[in-house]
């Protein structure tokens, strides 16, 4: 469990759903909480949502950055993914030890298991994962959407793994958006040729996502390519895999009904 200090009671006016709602981020590497929700996270914590978050590899084939040998990159980047959960307010992170690159390889029902285990036991109301083409083509992306989408499913289901506990559906599972963060003025085309159902705006947040993406040492480099430090406001996007759609679209908040 990682460290919520700062996070309020969830009686606190600051929480927006009125109770403690939880979201499940099912992920491919260190470093993909902050690539497609830094500042979503960091709202929904803010407001006292259970935040957790299931990564499969510990990226040991990601870049060194020159800060470490490529035998230290899976303690390196352990340790660089509970930091900046620590800052985003992650209160569950569960690193799994499937291979990085080789995700497409993890056995179907070991799989299965721990991720039907972390969501029988946070009891969700909204998982979050990458669609089904890995937002941009990544392998890894593209495996951990196929095998959420299914424990997603055995999950709910009391004949799958009932030696972990009880059943637990989901009210709704969201594939995060395009792979690039997108300017305000643009929120129409996002919503409407996109496909976007949820729009996050991430200029309250700005400051915590780039304290967040600092904390990914080794990536860092790469992901300051991606993710401007200037003040440019923009926004993190969301569709519905399943589940249903909110009345208003694009809806500012991920539990909007």
């Amino acid at each position: 469990m990682v460290g919520s200090q700062g996070v309020p009671h969830p009686d606190d006016p600051a929480c927006e759903t009125g109770t403690v709602a939880g979201l499940l981020f099912l992920l491919a590497h260190p470093d993909d909480e902050i690539f497609i929700a830094g500042v979503t996270i960091a709202k929904y914590a803010a407001a006292g949502v259970e935040i957790g978050v299931v990564c499969a590899t510990r990226g040991e084939r990601g870049k060194t950055g020159d800060i470490c040998s490529r035998d230290e990159m899976s303690r390196v980047r352990e340790a660089e993914v509970r930091d900046a959960a620590q800052i985003l307010g992650i209160r569950h992170l569960e690193i799994l030890s499937y291979e990085d690159q080789m995700l497409a390889s993890a056995p179907p029902d070991e799989i299965r298991r721990a991720i039907v285990v972390a969501l029988r036991r946070q009891r969700p109301q909204t998982a979050v994962t990458f669609d089904p083409n890995g937002m941009n083509l990544h392998p890894d992306h593209i495996a951990i959407s196929r095998f959420a989408s299914d424990a997603v499913a055995a999950a709910a289901d009391p004949r799958w793994c009932p030696e972990t506990g009880e059943p637990h559906t989901v009210e709704r599972m969201l594939w995060c958006g395009p792979g690039r963060v997108f300017e305000l003025g643009a929120v129409e085309n996002i919503a409407g040729r996109a496909g976007m159902d949820f729009l996050i705006d991430i200029s309250p947040y700005r400051d915590k996502k780039n304290a967040a993406l600092r904390a990914h040492c080794t990536q860092y480099p790469g992901l300051k390519k991606l993710f401007s430090d200037d003040t440019t406001t923009a926004l993190e996007a969301f569709r519905v895999a399943w589940g249903p759609r909110p009345r208003t679209i694009p809806a500012a908040d991920l539990f909007a009904e």
